[in-house]
C-alpha cells in the first residue's frame, strides 16, 4: 500500500507506474470504485505514454463480473485502496492471488480500527501535508469554524453519523449562516460544498442563488451529460458554487477549487480529509480556504495535524471517543452556552423547545480562525502520560492550558498514581525548571490530600 495526502499527485505516480509496468511488456489491471475516475485516469494515462491496450481500467464491479474473460494481469492497482477490504474487491485478488498488487490511498484508516495487512504486505509512507506545503506541492490553507455546535440530536449508526439524525441535528439547530460566512471569508471564489443528503444540498443551493450567487445541486443521479456540463461551467467560472454529498470527494479533480465548505458532520478521518483538502491543489499564490461548520476539526484536527499511519495500516488501534464534541447548546438570542438539557435560557427567557420545532433554524454567529497552535495544544492534552519524563512535562503543562490547573501538580499526581513510572526530586527539578522547595511543597499538598 502506498499513502500520500490527498492533492500530492497520486495519479502522475500511479501512471509512471503503469507506464514503467507496460513497457516491459506486463499488463495492468486498474481498479477504481466509482465510474466518474475512469476518465480523469484515462487521460492522466494518456499524458505519460500509457497503452491502453495493455491496461483494463474497471469499475470495481465491472471487474468483479468480467473475471473469467479477463486477460491474467501482471500487476494489480487500486485506487483508493482504504476500499480493498470488501467483499468485491477480495474476490477479485483471490482469483488473481499470485499477482503483485498496489493500493494507493491518501487515509490507510478505517473506521472500526481494522488494519490492511491482510491485502498488502507492507506500506510506504509519502510524504507529510506539512512537507507538501511548505515546499509548494499542496496550497496553504485558511480555516474558519464555529465556535460552538449542538451535537444533541446526532446518534451513531454504522460507525458515523445517520443521515436522519444529521437532518434533525442542522436542519433544526444553530450553526453559521453558509452564505454569510462564505461572502465574508470567500465571496466570488469557487466553493465545493459537501452536505449530508441530497435534501440538504438542494436546500444549500437554493439559499446562494436566492443570494444572488451562482450556485447548482449535483449528486450520482444527475445525467452524465447535464453533470459534465456543470463541471465545465463551474471549471471556467459561470458557477461559483458546486453543492453535493459524496460525488466530489475521492479522485476528482478541481485546480482551481478554492474553498471547501463541510456542512457535514463525520466521524470518519477519510471523508474529512478527502473532503477538507479539496481546495488545497497547489496553484501559485493560491491560499485555501476551508469553512467548517460542523466543527470536523475538534475530532480529526486539521489538514495537515500528523497522524500515525504506520498503525492505522497494521491495525488494532483505538478509537478516539466523542468527547471532543461539545456536549452544549448555545442560545440564538444572546449567545449564551447551556447543557444540552437545558430547556429555557436563563438571561433571556429563549424557549429551546420551541426552537427545535421550527423547520429552518440559522444562528448568524461569527466563525474564528482556528489556530494550528491551539489544535496541536488540544490534541497534545489529550495523549497518555508515559515513562517519559519530558513528554510527560509537556503533556502536563498542554492539559494545564486547555482544562485550567497547575502543570506541576498534574505532573505529581501521575507518578503519584502510577505503579510502573517514577522520577526522582533533581530529574524533575531538571525538566520543569522548578525548585526543590517547590516540588516539595507541591507533594506536600497531595500528601494531604491522601495522595502521596
Amino acid at each position: 500500500m502506498i499513502q500520500s495526502p490527498p492533492g500530492s499527485g497520486k495519479s502522475v505516480i500511479i501512471s509512471e507506474i503503469a507506464r514503467l509496468a507496460t513497457e516491459k511488456g506486463g499488463r495492468v489491471l486498474f481498479l477504481v470504485h466509482r465510474k466518474e475516475l475512469i476518465d480523469q485516469i484515462t487521460n492522466s494515462f494518456k499524458i505519460h505514454g500509457v497503452p491502453l491496450k495493455q491496461v483494463d481500467l474497471l469499475t470495481i464491479g465491472k471487474a468483479k463480473n468480467r473475471l473469467p474473460t479477463l486477460i491474467k494481469p501482471t500487476l494489480i492497482i487500486t485506487d483508493e485502496g482504504h476500499h480493498g477490504k470488501a467483499t468485491t474487491y477480495q474476490k477479485i485478488y483471490d482469483f488473481f492471488d499470485d499477482v503483485p498488487r498496489l493500493g494507493f490511498t491518501a487515509t490507510p484508516w478505517r473506521m472500526s480500527g481494522e488494519g490492511f495487512k491482510d491485502t498488502y504486505e507492507e506500506m510506504v509512507e509519502g510524504k507529510t501535508v506539512e512537507w507538501l506545503i511548505n515546499h509548494k506541492r499542496l496550497a496553504p490553507y485558511q480555516y474558519y469554524s464555529l465556535p460552538s455546535i449542538d451535537t444533541s440530536k446526532l446518534r451513531i449508526k454504522n460507525g458515523d453519523y445517520s443521515n436522519q439524525s444529521i437532518d434533525e441535528a442542522l436542519g433544526k439547530t444553530i450553526f453559521g449562516n453558509v452564505v454569510q460566512e462564505y461572502k465574508k471569508h470567500a465571496n466570488g471564489l469557487k466553493a465545493i460544498l459537501y452536505a449530508h443528503s441530497v435534501e440538504a444540498s438542494k436546500s444549500f443551493a437554493q439559499e446562494f442563488q436566492e443570494a444572488g450567487i451562482q450556485c447548482v445541486h449535483v449528486d450520482a443521479k444527475t445525467p452524465k451529460i447535464e453533470r459534465d456540463k456543470l463541471m465545465q461551467d463551474f471549471r471556467e467560472g459561470r458557477i461559483k458554487v458546486l453543492c453535493n454529498v459524496d460525488l466530489i470527494s475521492e479522485g476528482f479533480d478541481v485546480p482551481d477549487c478554492t474553498v471547501t465548505i463541510l456542512c457535514r458532520p463525520t466521524k470518519s478521518l477519510v471523508l474529512f480529509l478527502q473532503q477538507s483538502m479539496r481546495s488545497m491543489r497547489y496553484q501559485p499564490k493560491k491560499t485555501a480556504i476551508i469553512i467548517d461548520n460542523v466543527m470536523n476539526w475538534c475530532i480529526h484536527g486539521l489538514p495537515d495535524t500528523p497522524h500515525d499511519w504506520q498503525s492505522y495500516f497494521e491495525g488494532g488501534w483505538k478509537k478516539k471517543g466523542q468527547k471532543n464534541i461539545v456536549q452544549a447548546k448555545q442560545c440564538p438570542e444572546c449567545s449564551a452556552m447551556w447543557p444540552l438539557p437545558q430547556k429555557i435560557c436563563n438571561f433571556c427567557g429563549y424557549d429551546f423547545g420551541i426552537a427545535e420545532k421550527r423547520e429552518k433554524l440559522r444562528l448568524e454567529v461569527e466563525l474564528e480562525q482556528i489556530e494550528k497552535e491551539k489544535v496541536k495544544l488540544k490534541l497534545l492534552s489529550e495523549k497518555k502520560f508515559s515513562s517519559d519524563l519530558r513528554k510527560n512535562w509537556e503533556i502536563a503543562q498542554a492539559r494545564a492550558k486547555v482544562n485550567k490547573g497547575n502543570p506541576l501538580m498534574k505532573l505529581l499526581y501521575f507518578y503519584a498514581k502510577s505503579d510502573w513510572a517514577s522520577a526522582t526530586l533533581e530529574e524533575i527539578a531538571e525538566v520543569t525548571g522548578k525548585t526543590n522547595y517547590q516540588i516539595i511543597k507541591a507533594k506536600d499538598w497531595l500528601q494531604s490530600k491522601g495522595i502521596y
